[in-house]
Protein backbone atom coordinates (compact mmCIF):
# COMPACT_ATOMS: atom_id res chain seq x y z
CA UNK A 1 0.00 0.00 0.00
CA UNK A 2 2.85 2.40 0.81
CA UNK A 3 4.54 1.65 -2.52
CA UNK A 4 1.34 2.47 -4.43
CA UNK A 5 1.16 5.89 -2.75
CA UNK A 6 4.78 6.61 -3.61
CA UNK A 7 4.19 5.59 -7.23
CA UNK A 8 1.14 7.85 -7.46
CA UNK A 9 3.05 10.74 -5.90
CA UNK A 10 5.86 10.37 -8.45
CA UNK A 11 3.65 10.10 -11.53
CA UNK A 12 2.88 13.82 -11.83
CA UNK A 13 6.48 15.12 -11.64
CA UNK A 14 7.70 12.39 -13.99
CA UNK A 15 4.98 13.16 -16.54
CA UNK A 16 5.73 16.90 -16.25
CA UNK A 17 9.39 16.19 -17.01
CA UNK A 18 8.52 13.96 -19.97
CA UNK A 19 6.18 16.60 -21.40
CA UNK A 20 8.76 19.37 -20.96
CA UNK A 21 11.46 17.28 -22.64
CA UNK A 22 9.24 16.34 -25.57
CA UNK A 23 8.19 20.00 -26.03
CA UNK A 24 11.86 21.04 -26.14
CA UNK A 25 12.78 18.36 -28.68
CA UNK A 26 9.74 19.15 -30.85
CA UNK A 27 10.49 22.88 -30.74
CA UNK A 28 14.12 22.34 -31.69
CA UNK A 29 13.06 20.07 -34.56
CA UNK A 30 10.47 22.59 -35.79
CA UNK A 31 12.90 25.48 -35.62
CA UNK A 32 16.47 24.21 -35.99
CA UNK A 33 17.82 27.75 -36.47
CA UNK A 34 16.54 28.99 -33.09
CA UNK A 35 19.35 30.24 -30.84
CA UNK A 36 19.68 31.65 -27.36
CA UNK A 37 22.43 34.22 -26.90
CA UNK A 38 24.23 36.60 -24.57
CA UNK A 39 25.48 40.03 -25.61
CA UNK A 40 27.49 42.48 -23.52
CA UNK A 41 27.82 46.28 -23.56
CA UNK A 42 31.01 47.42 -21.83
CA UNK A 43 30.12 51.08 -21.35
CA UNK A 44 27.48 50.31 -18.71
CA UNK A 45 28.32 46.62 -18.10
CA UNK A 46 24.94 45.37 -19.29
CA UNK A 47 24.05 41.90 -20.48
CA UNK A 48 21.19 41.14 -22.80
CA UNK A 49 19.88 37.57 -22.80
CA UNK A 50 17.81 36.67 -25.80
CA UNK A 51 16.40 34.29 -28.35
CA UNK A 52 16.32 34.70 -32.12
CA UNK A 53 15.56 32.81 -35.30
CA UNK A 54 18.20 34.65 -37.35
CA UNK A 55 21.57 35.42 -35.75
CA UNK A 56 22.64 37.69 -38.62
CA UNK A 57 19.68 40.03 -38.15
CA UNK A 58 19.99 40.16 -34.37
CA UNK A 59 23.74 40.75 -34.65
CA UNK A 60 23.13 43.96 -36.59
CA UNK A 61 20.56 45.14 -34.05
CA UNK A 62 22.94 44.44 -31.18
CA UNK A 63 25.80 46.30 -32.84
CA UNK A 64 23.51 49.27 -33.36
CA UNK A 65 23.01 49.39 -29.58
CA UNK A 66 26.77 48.89 -28.88
CA UNK A 67 26.37 45.29 -27.70
CA UNK A 68 28.92 42.63 -28.60
CA UNK A 69 27.70 39.07 -29.04
CA UNK A 70 29.51 36.88 -26.49
CA UNK A 71 28.07 33.45 -27.10
CA UNK A 72 25.07 31.59 -28.47
CA UNK A 73 23.83 28.06 -28.75
CA UNK A 74 20.88 26.22 -30.16
CA UNK A 75 17.83 26.78 -27.97
CA UNK A 76 14.17 27.72 -27.75
CA UNK A 77 12.11 30.78 -26.92
CA UNK A 78 10.64 28.78 -24.04
CA UNK A 79 14.14 28.27 -22.64
CA UNK A 80 14.72 32.04 -22.66
CA UNK A 81 11.37 32.72 -20.96
CA UNK A 82 12.13 30.13 -18.28
CA UNK A 83 15.53 31.71 -17.64
CA UNK A 84 14.01 35.18 -17.26
CA UNK A 85 11.38 33.82 -14.84
CA UNK A 86 14.04 31.99 -12.85
CA UNK A 87 16.22 35.10 -12.56
CA UNK A 88 13.22 37.09 -11.37
CA UNK A 89 12.33 34.42 -8.79
CA UNK A 90 15.84 34.37 -7.33
CA UNK A 91 15.82 38.14 -6.99
CA UNK A 92 17.93 39.31 -9.93
CA UNK A 93 16.24 42.41 -11.28
CA UNK A 94 16.38 43.45 -14.92
CA UNK A 95 17.76 46.88 -15.76
CA UNK A 96 16.59 48.54 -19.01
CA UNK A 97 14.17 45.92 -20.27
CA UNK A 98 13.01 42.43 -19.34
CA UNK A 99 16.04 40.79 -20.95
CA UNK A 100 18.77 43.25 -19.85
CA UNK A 101 20.74 42.77 -16.62
CA UNK A 102 23.75 44.26 -14.88
CA UNK A 103 26.80 42.07 -15.42
CA UNK A 104 27.46 41.60 -11.71
CA UNK A 105 29.45 38.60 -10.46
CA UNK A 106 26.26 37.31 -8.79
CA UNK A 107 24.28 37.44 -12.04
CA UNK A 108 27.09 35.81 -14.02
CA UNK A 109 27.41 33.06 -11.45
CA UNK A 110 23.70 32.26 -11.64
CA UNK A 111 23.76 32.30 -15.44
CA UNK A 112 26.66 29.85 -15.48
CA UNK A 113 24.87 27.53 -13.05
CA UNK A 114 21.74 27.69 -15.21
CA UNK A 115 23.70 26.69 -18.32
CA UNK A 116 23.25 29.95 -20.22
CA UNK A 117 25.89 30.63 -22.91
CA UNK A 118 28.34 33.29 -21.65
CA UNK A 119 31.44 32.60 -23.70
CA UNK A 120 34.63 33.84 -22.04
CA UNK A 121 32.97 36.53 -19.91
CA UNK A 122 34.41 36.22 -16.40
CA UNK A 123 32.62 37.04 -13.13
CA UNK A 124 35.23 39.74 -12.38
CA UNK A 125 34.00 41.88 -15.29
CA UNK A 126 33.38 44.86 -12.98
CA UNK A 127 37.04 44.98 -12.00
CA UNK A 128 38.13 45.99 -15.53
CA UNK A 129 37.29 49.68 -15.00
CA UNK A 130 38.95 49.77 -11.57
CA UNK A 131 42.36 49.00 -13.08
CA UNK A 132 42.18 51.95 -15.48
CA UNK A 133 41.36 54.63 -12.92
CA UNK A 134 44.70 55.61 -11.42
CA UNK A 135 48.24 54.49 -11.92
CA UNK A 136 50.65 56.21 -9.46
CA UNK A 137 53.74 55.27 -11.52
CA UNK A 138 52.78 57.49 -14.47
Amino acid sequence: MQIERIEQALQTPVMDAVIALSERVQTLQDNPEGRIYTAYRAIDQTLTLGYCDNMDAIGEQLLGRDFALLASRRGTRREQRLLLLTLKEIGIASSYSDNCFNASPNTLSHLRHLGWPLGKLKPGVNSINKRKRFNPER
